[in-house]
C-alpha cells in the first residue's frame, strides 16, 4: 500500500491504516459496496530443517574418516543433511574437496548407498553398514557408474570412523566441480 502522507512515512501502521480508511470512505462517496475482512494473523512456524527424519540418514550425517595403514593417508568422508557428500582430499597441500549427491535405501539388506557422480545423474552404486561398535563399512572397491551394485562386503571394504557429527566442512576448503 503506498505510504500518501509523508509525516505517516515513520509510522507504516498508522499510515498503512488511514490509507485503507481513505480508500474505504473514497468507496463509499462512490455508493459502491465494500467487504471488508480482517487480515488474519499469520501463525508463525518453526525454520525448515534439511534434517532428515529416518534415523539411519541421520546417522550418516557428518564426518567420517578411514586411515589407510599402508600409507598413514586419511581419507575424510562429509555427509550433508541436504544429500551431498563431499569427499576431502588426503594427500594435498591446499585443503580440496569434491562434491558428490548421494541418497541412501536403508531399507535394503545391505543398506544401499548411491553416489551421484554428476549432473546428469551418473551414479557409483554401492552398500553400506553400521558395525556393532559404531563404525560406517563401505564398499568402495569396483563401484564404478555403470556396474552393478555389489550384494556383499569384500574383505577390502572401507571402515570409517565418525569424527563428528557436523556437516559443515572446514573453512578455507576450495570445492572441485567434476562437471566443468
Amino acid at each position: 500500500m503506498p505510504q500518501i502522507f509523508p509525516y505517516f512515512g515513520r509510522f507504516a501502521i498508522a499510515s498503512s491504516m488511514l490509507t485503507k480508511c481513505l480508500l474505504i470512505a473514497l468507496s463509499m462517496t462512490l455508493d459502491t459496496a465494500v467487504l471488508a475482512q480482517p487480515t488474519a494473523t499469520p501463525i508463525p512456524t518453526a525454520p525448515a530443517t534439511n534434517q532428515p527424519t529416518n534415523p539411519i540418514a541421520q546417522q550418516i550425517i557428518g564426518q567420517w574418516e578411514s586411515k589407510d595403514p599402508g600409507s598413514e593417508l586419511i581419507l575424510t568422508f562429509v555427509f550433508s543433511p541436504d544429500g551431498k557428500l563431499y569427499i576431502l582430499s588426503p594427500n594435498s597441500q591446499k585443503p580440496m574437496a569434491v562434491e558428490f549427491g548421494y541418497s541412501i535405501n536403508p531399507t535394503s539388506k545391505p543398506m544401499h548407498l548411491d553416489v551421484i557422480i554428476s549432473q546428469d545423474q551418473k551414479k557409483a552404486l554401492t552398500i553400506f553398514e553400521f558395525t556393532t561398535n559404531g563404525q560406517l563399512r563401505v564398499q568402495l572397491d569396483n563401484t564404478d557408474p555403470g556396474k552393478p551394485r555389489p550384494t556383499a562386503f569384500s574383505g577390502t571394504a572401507t571402515l570409517f570412523t565418525k569424527v563428528s557429527d557436523n556437516p559443515n566442512l572446514p573453512e578455507n576448503i576450495q570445492i572441485i566441480d567434476l562437471n566443468l
